[in-house]
Order: structure tokens, then C-alpha cells, then sequence
């Protein structure tokens, strides 16, 4: 599998932001997206981030922008996280190798070989470039989404018959907020992200949504249906994978 990513067009993309300054948060910047259907907002340690929808107006962004100001303003500040050489990322089925050496003087190529997730980045570009670390993630997000498809369903699969359960249907999201999800019609929803943890929490994580084919909510009912799943480990198991979530995903946020 390969992928490349100009930078030209990363840039051209970029134009699509708006900045403006604010007295008690300072830079704002503003990112339109086809596919938002809300504003959603991110503090990081200089700067605002909002993400809204392309249709909103500057006179509409603003008005969102004063609404949720108080609550920005209680919001921590997240470090920017740069993916660089020194970056190590295993996933369950590939390690990640970031190599400034593309031969290609404006493109980002990524290959998939033998297990091993190569980004070679344009070698007069620094690495910390914001469009190269757009490109960078672009490629992790793309090979993690072809190897969740490859990899979740078959194991939710074999873990629904091995208990005798049902399910209607696997689908691989991009979702940072959560691990997975499962529907009252026993759709089961996988954030590709789940790939970056530990097998036995990706395990749970499967798991803990089969249970919800039976129990929908968190009653006792449900964490007694899991525990007999996970050999009474199932509130451990949900701690570890809370406590790994700001590790993991980090650099994507």
C-alpha cells in the first residue's frame, strides 16, 4: 500500500482557515470542514483551534466564538504534539518508521511493507512543519483505517460466535472520543484509533461492545455480563484503557 501527499495541496487546503485575536485567549484559528455539523473547539498551548461547518459565516463563527468563550477559557491547554524521527508508534499489526529522505521535493509518501509503516518526508522541509505534520498524520490515520478494516471485524466476529452472540454489523470509525460504540440494532462502531493499543485492551474493547448487544446501559447487569467475559477483570481493564487514551492519541488531538 502506497499513499502521497503533496505538499502543495496540504497548503492550499490551509487556506481555508480563518485566524483572528482574541484579548484573553489570543490567536484563534479557524478550520472549515465538509464534514463538521457542529463547532467544536480545542485549546492547545498558544492557540484556539475551532473547527466548524463550510456554510457558517464569520458574523455566525464570531457569535459561537462569544457563546462558548467562558467555557474555553476553563479549558486545559493541550501541548502540540510533533510526530518526528524520534516518534515510535506500534501498532498491532505495524511499527512506524518516519524518515526525512523522500526523493520527491513536495510530496510526502508513505509505504506499507513486511510490517513496517514508512513516511518519507521532503528533506528541505522541516519536520515540524504544520502541513508536514498534516501529511504525517494523514498517512498514520490512512494505513490505520486500512488495517482496521482488515483486522476489528475478524475479531469481533470470532469473539461474537465464540459467546454466541449476534451482530448486525462492523463499521471502523475516526472517533477520538471513544474506543467504540454499539447501536440497539447491534451495530458495532471501532475507532481506527484502537489498533494503537495493546492487544488485550483491544480485546476489551471488542468485548465490552458485545456486551452491550445484551445490556445497552452500565447497569450492574451489564459489568456482571462482562466480567464473566473478561475474567472478572472488566472495571480493571476499563481504567487501563481511560488512562491510555491521552498517551495514545496525543499527536492526533
Amino acid at each position: 500500500m502506497e499513499k502521497r501527499y503533496t505538499i502543495s495541496d496540504l497548503i492550499c487546503n490551509f487556506a481555508d482557515m480563518n485566524e483572528f485575536f482574541d484579548k484573553d485567549l489570543g490567536s484563534v484559528i479557524v478550520k472549515r470542514n465538509h464534514r463538521a455539523k457542529r463547532v467544536i473547539v480545542r485549546r492547545k498551548a498558544d492557540t484556539v483551534e475551532i473547527t466548524v461547518p463550510m456554510h457558517l459565516s464569520k458574523k455566525e463563527i464570531k457569535k459561537h466564538f462569544e457563546t462558548l468563550k467562558p467555557q474555553i477559557l476553563t479549558l486545559p491547554k493541550r501541548e502540540t504534539v510533533n510526530i518526528t524521527e524520534q516518534s515510535t508508534f506500534k501498532t498491532l499489526t505495524f511499527d512506524v518508521a518516519i524518515t526525512p529522505k523522500s526523493i520527491h521535493t513536495n510530496k510526502v509518501v508513505m509505504s506499507l511493507k513486511n510490517g513496517i509503516l514508512t513516511i518519507d518526508t521532503p528533506s528541505q522541509y522541516d519536520i515540524k512543519n504544520d502541513n508536514i505534520q498534516l501529511a504525517i498524520k494523514r498517512s498514520l490515520i490512512h494505513a490505520l483505517r486500512h488495517e482496521a478494516k482488515r483486522v476489528l471485524p475478524n475479531k469481533v466476529i470470532t469473539f461474537a460466535n465464540k459467546l454466541n452472540l449476534s451482530v448486525a454489523e462492523v463499521k471502523i470509525n475516526s472517533s477520538k472520543g471513544r474506543w467504540g460504540s454499539c447501536s440497539n440494532k447491534k451495530n458495532i462502531n471501532l475507532s481506527l484509533f484502537l489498533l494503537m493499543l495493546p492487544e488485550h485492551l483491544i480485546d476489551y474493547v471488542i468485548l465490552h461492545e458485545l456486551a452491550h448487544t445484551i445490556e445497552m446501559n452500565h447497569s450492574a447487569k451489564f459489568w456482571q455480563l462482562l466480567d464473566t467475559f473478561c475474567d472478572g477483570k472488566a472495571r480493571e481493564l476499563d481504567d487501563e484503557c481511560k488512562n491510555r487514551k491521552d498517551e495514545y492519541l496525543g499527536a492526533f488531538i
